[in-house]
């Protein structure tokens, strides 16, 4: 025979103290708060109105453009590409050489000198009867560099009633960068009451070496 089975239930007292099932900690952060379910439908709906109003006015605009069009869109913005990235160096390069010609015709004397009253600065200068043998020492500094000068041009500029009189000199020189860069620095260092007049500079293809310029030295006379 089974022993009779005993069907009453245990209640267990709770401790002082403890905490609840389910209830939360003490000290513990409260959950973050959800988005509300509202604001993200907003949100969607005017994602979805601004997309609606967008994709129809894009395709309108390529309508009107047409294949030919977007061709030649496509074949101006290549073009644009390909000349930023043809041309970019060569101006930079350009420009750099400039730069360091500008510096060396302005370059200060390592040794201050007192300060010159004009009719000082005016005895300093050379004559006209000097601009021969200036020019050879100009062309002595061009063969010293490597550069030619097959031929020049001279202006005499007469003084007026603000301006001393001067002599220019043009020469269109084709060589090395770092040769015709060394001639203007010889010639401005050569002769101090020279200065660099003009500087143009052409470079056919990027990464050529050798270019084409016209240098322009002026020189201002005493007593012409």
């Amino acid at each position: 025979m089974s022993a009779p089975q005993d069907n009453r239930s245990v209640t267990r007292a709770a401790t002082p103290g403890a905490p609840m099932p389910g209830a939360p900690m003490p000290g513990a952060a409260p959950p973050p708060a959800a988005l509300p379910v509202a604001s993200r439908t907003a949100l969607q709906a005017r994602a979805e109105q601004m997309l609606v109003r967008t994709v129809p006015q894009v395709k309108y605009q390529l309508m009107r453009v047409g294949p030919a069009g977007l061709t030649g869109i496509g074949v101006l913005l290549a073009t644009a590409v390909a000349a930023i990235a043809l041309l970019f160096p060569a101006h930079q390069s350009v420009l750099a050489l400039r730069d360091e010609l500008t510096k060396a015709g302005h370059a200060m004397p390592g040794t201050a000198k007192p300060q010159q009253s004009p009719q000082q600065f005016a005895a300093s200068l050379p004559t006209r009867e000097q601009i021969p043998a200036i020019l050879g020492v100009v062309l002595v500094q061009a063969t010293d560099a490597g550069i030619d000068l097959p031929q020049g041009r001279y202006t005499f500029s007469p003084p007026t009633s603000n301006r001393l009189a001067r002599y220019t000199f043009e020469f269109p020189v084709k060589g090395d960068y770092g040769n015709i860069r060394s001639f203007i620095n010889k010639s401005l260092a050569a002769i101090p009451a020279l200065g660099l007049d003009k500087l143009h500079v052409e470079r056919k293809n990027v990464g050529d070496t050798v270019v084409s310029a016209d240098v322009g030295f002026v020189i201002y006379l005493r007593g012409a």
